[in-house]
């Protein structure tokens, strides 16, 4: 399987350079929590460089990037600096693209999928931003990556999945480009630590080191005499996240992928299945009483925080809040302990969730929608937008943004995670998860693990349950 290849000098080599924040008022937004950016005129490039001859108007909708921020920007509501909106993108493509009309509208999470499905339908959008899990109304971009491997060297990971109506499902399709990569990391309280008398870990410990330094970081504390817990795992309500990261870590590959979908066949109660929640239940020993009502985090990342490592998952969030806070000395991040076997051994176990773009399959403008996802990923001005907007870029070269605005002890996890990630090992869909085609899998997975946690169902128990379901989902396509 391909791993990424490492961003040498590239024939898409970027120059990097700081693009100003525009000026502008906070996001606009509607009653009904949509915010629309009006069509952008196109003005001349006067930059000196090489202006496209494509003409037309490419229509983007969708929810994540552009929502955030808004057209003419918003203030971050943890650090209180105004983030640059989406106007920056649209200037830059404007002096480039001076013929092609930018016409974005942005839309809030709620029913998303069905909203861009309903565009789809109607042969009304080009981009659909965050639209690579939708599979059905997205366009497979093998061909894309076949006449530009410049772009995939570029990149951490293209947005890949599985789908039998466009290639066997032993074979991973990219249906859209990543734009910014979010990794999971872990946190870490550095002072708990040291109260407890507790040697902090680096990059080369181990799934039972993380065991071990929860047990021995709950109780209480010896300096503030406050009760502090081992560990939060990621958020309760979506549980199955926790299975995703554990069993990469154990290689728990429980799906093994036919031509079809009905040749598939998945093994949820292997012995490496029932290990990886036998894992997480151990682990569970040593969350807050608070951590299934999501409560357990009103402290986090604070003067009192009373959590000794925290699984997160959006780590520049985090790491704003820690600085704003003044607490970064008295933190730190660290990628999830490597693979210790397998394909991929000697690699994190961090997955990395991402926003990403993919080409509407009933557009009419595919090859102009294919430049524009190109844009998002290598050009420098748009790099640099991401970076002011607290985002992770994908390209790597972008990714060195982040260096020395980031503490190392910040930065050099997430560059690990980032630069080591497998391009095949989507969190959307691998050997040990797939939330694209199977179903209720990730609602089933959440509700057996939380039975775990709060101690209704023992690991092999809970794996039954969920392979019931699976079973069940598997019937129906024969």
């Amino acid at each position: 399987m391909k791993l990424r290849k490492t961003a040498g000098i590239l024939g898409l080599a970027l120059c990097l350079t700081a693009c100003s924040s525009p000026a502008g008022n906070q996001a606009d937004t509607t009653s009904g929590g949509q915010t629309t950016g009006a069509a952008v005129e196109s003005s001349g490039s006067g930059s000196g460089e090489a202006v496209s001859e494509m003409s037309g108007t490419l229509k983007l909708t969708g929810p994540g990037l552009f929502t955030t921020v808004g057209e003419n920007g918003a203030v971050d509501l943890i650090t209180g600096v105004k983030k640059p909106g989406y106007e920056v993108v649209v200037k830059r493509w404007n002096e480039l693209y001076p013929n092609v009309k930018l016409e974005i509208e942005p839309i809030p999470w709620d029913n998303w999928k069905a909203v861009m499905q309903t565009a789809a339908l109607s042969g009304d959008v080009d981009v659909l931003v965050h639209g690579a899990s939708l599979v059905t109304i997205s366009e497979p971009m093998t061909e894309f990556f076949k006449k530009n491997p410049e772009v995939e060297d570029l990149i951490s990971m293209p947005s890949v999945r599985k789908n039998e109506q466009d290639a066997p499902m032993t074979e991973y399709v990219p249906y859209g480009i990543t734009v910014t990569v979010n990794p999971v990391v872990m946190v870490l309280d550095k002072r708990i630590f040291e109260h407890y008398g507790v040697e902090l870990p680096d990059s080369n410990w181990t799934f039972d080191d993380i065991v071990t330094l929860a047990e021995k970081t709950t109780g209480k504390d010896p300096v503030t005499g406050e009760n502090t817990y081992g560990i939060s795992l990621l958020k309760a309500s979506e549980s199955n996240k926790n299975w995703l990261w554990a069993a990469r870590g154990f290689n728990a590959n429980i799906f093994q992928f036919g031509e079809k979908m009905k040749d598939t066949k998945v093994d949820f109660t292997m012995d490496k299945a029932v290990q990886t929640i036998d894992y997480l239940q151990e682990l569970a020993k040593y969350t807050s009483p608070d951590y299934i009502e999501g409560l357990d985090l009103e402290k986090a990342y604070k003067e009192n925080n009373n959590l000794a490592m925290v699984l997160a998952e959006e780590s520049y969030s985090v790491y704003n809040q820690i600085k704003t806070a003044g607490l970064a000395d008295d933190f730190m991040f660290l990628p999830l302990p490597k693979i210790e076997d397998g394909e991929f051994k000697g690699i994190t176990a961090s997955h990395m969730g991402d926003w990403n773009m993919s080409v509407c399959n009933t557009s009419s403008n595919k090859e102009m929608a294919e430049e524009f996802l190109k844009f998002m990923v290598t050009d420098p001005v748009v790099q640099q937008w991401l970076a002011d907007t607290y985002c992770i870029p994908n390209n790597l070269e972008g990714l060195k943004l982040l260096d020395g605005a980031m503490e190392p002890a910040y930065y050099d996890a997430i560059n690990e995670i980032v630069t080591t990630c497998p391009k095949a090992f989507s969190a959307s869909i691998n050997d040990c998860w797939d939330s694209t085609n199977f179903g209720t899998f990730a609602t089933d997975v959440t509700s057996a693990l939380n039975e775990v946690f709060v101690g209704n169902m023992d690991a092999e128990k809970a794996t039954k349950q969920v392979q019931a379901n699976l079973d069940e989902f598997l019937k129906s396509l024969q």
